[in-house]
């Protein structure tokens, strides 16, 4: 038990407890809370930490309260920080409810934090993880095993197949715990004594005391985890997000069942396709879904036929790739514990919204490192298969009439944060008019030649 200077007694390390101030909700989403620092802000924070010789936990002391005040930092300042930090009351409470509910919480300065993804994801990685089962899974590596909710049942046994032999060989399942292929793959490994991981893009609170995964949580062979608040709820820009966490923590990667250029399965894939940083197989036996198909041509592997040997042979590094979007392993920022932090930018010079979702308790992962002299910034086929991409349509219809930015995060589910990034960008591909007085939006009018 850790007893801090914020008076909180708690098993998390003083870093984390850190953290959970600068970039937790702590329940107090939305009304006039505090707005938590965003991955930007925090990771500017964290380099100039770094640069004064220090850690986030040494802000809960006096004296790193005091060298707090002489920050000169664009993206943040004193005025912004300390009230943060001054939320010992509601972070004792909440931590509390989680521990006596079996969640614990990690942070990227944690031992334990998974270095894998450090790696994979460089200083885009969550700040913060809440989880809960054992977190030995966390740097385990294995198979993520992902495809479409609405799974054909041939697909769905296939997945379940997979499971159960992975389970034989010893190696781990990673899973978006979701319905469907998902589920599938994670009960195959888990009814054979397998190893699973599950990765949410909602909060843990009510599926950490789901009866399905008790069993698999007492005996230590499943662990879940989540980069969001646990009291937060599943939205659709979450579930995208939470597709970089699944590929950060695997040795390669197995799409099952996929629809073609649409839904978090494409999404995922193709994004790690681009990246070139995981090998990405694809199920090409049997009936195939349409975007398995297109999956093979974008570089995706064909998974072996049955009978399976050894699938273990398949963890090996991909061949790299030009104009990745991730610089590689041996290039990316050390982790924080080593003191080195990076400020993030987003991709093609466009600026991170500094304000943070109201339902979600950590920055949103979408933000990416800006290229520098080891990364060479992605061309426009490689953005072509961005989140926008896959919203556009659908932003589009609902814009047949002229609305409000705000209206359509909520028809959404998206934050409006990011719904004001997409809009602007239709705006300047002219797919989208922004009207004035009073600002509205609507959808440009589609012809059917084009000049």
């Amino acid at each position: 038990m850790v007893t801090s200077e914020v008076g909180l007694q708690t098993t998390l390390t003083a870093d984390t407890q850190a953290v959970l101030l600068l970039c937790g909700e702590l329940g107090q989403r939305g009304g006039n809370g505090l707005k938590p620092l965003g991955l930007r802000q925090y990771n500017a924070l964290a380099s100039w930490l770094k640069a004064e010789g220090l850690r986030p936990g040494d802000l809960l002391s006096s004296e790193g309260r005091m060298r707090l005040a002489n920050i000169e930092v664009r993206e943040v300042n004193s005025d912004r920080v300390a009230p943060l930090l001054d939320r010992g009351a509601a972070l004792a409470l909440v931590t509390e409810k989680w521990e006596r509910s079996g969640l614990w919480i990690i942070s990227r300065s944690d031992s334990c934090y998974p270095e894998r993804l450090k790696r994979y994801l460089g200083q885009s990685a969550p700040p913060l993880l809440y989880g809960v089962g054992s977190t030995s899974l966390l740097n385990r590596g294995g198979l993520v095993v992902v495809g479409s909710r609405d799974r054909s049942e041939e697909d769905g046994e296939f997945a379940r197949r997979v499971g159960e032999h992975c389970a034989k060989e010893g190696i781990a399942i990673i899973s978006g715990a979701a319905k469907g292929i998902d589920r599938d793959a994670m009960s195959g490994a888990l009814e054979f004594d397998g190893w699973v991981l599950g990765v949410l893009a909602e909060g843990l609170a009510k599926t950490a005391t789901s009866g399905q995964y008790r069993s698999g949580l007492v005996s230590d062979r499943l662990t879940l985890v989540s980069p969001y608040d646990p009291d937060s709820r599943w939205f659709a820009y979450t579930a995208m997000d939470r597709n970089k966490l699944l590929y950060g923590l695997s040795d390669a990667a197995l799409v099952v069942a996929s629809s073609a250029d649409s839904g978090g399965t494409w999404a995922g894939a193709s994004e790690a396709l681009q990246h070139g940083r995981v090998k990405v197989f694809v199920k090409s036996s049997g009936t195939v879904a349409p975007g398995n198909h297109k999956l093979l041509r974008m570089g995706g592997i064909p998974f072996p036929a049955e009978p399976w040997e050894n699938l273990r042979a398949l963890f090996t590094a991909p061949e790299p790739k030009n104009g990745q979007l991730f610089s590689p392993t041996g290039q990316q920022p050390p982790p924080m514990e080593e003191h080195i932090d990076l400020v993030v930018e987003a991709v093609n010079g466009n600026p991170v919204s500094a304000e943070q979702s109201a339902s979600a308790a950590v920055p949103s992962l979408s933000d990416t490192v800006q290229p520098t002299e080891e990364t060479t910034p992605p061309s426009t086929a490689e953005r072509c298969c961005d989140d926008y991409h896959l919203f556009i349509e659908k932003m589009s219809a609902l814009l047949s009439e002229p609305q409000t930015a705000e209206w359509l995060a909520d028809k959404m589910c998206v934050r409006a944060a990011q719904i004001k990034d997409w809009l602007a960008r239709g705006v300047c591909e002219g797919r989208i008019t922004k009207q004035k007085r009073p600002v509205r939006y609507v959808a440009q009018s589609r012809t059917l030649f084009t000049e």
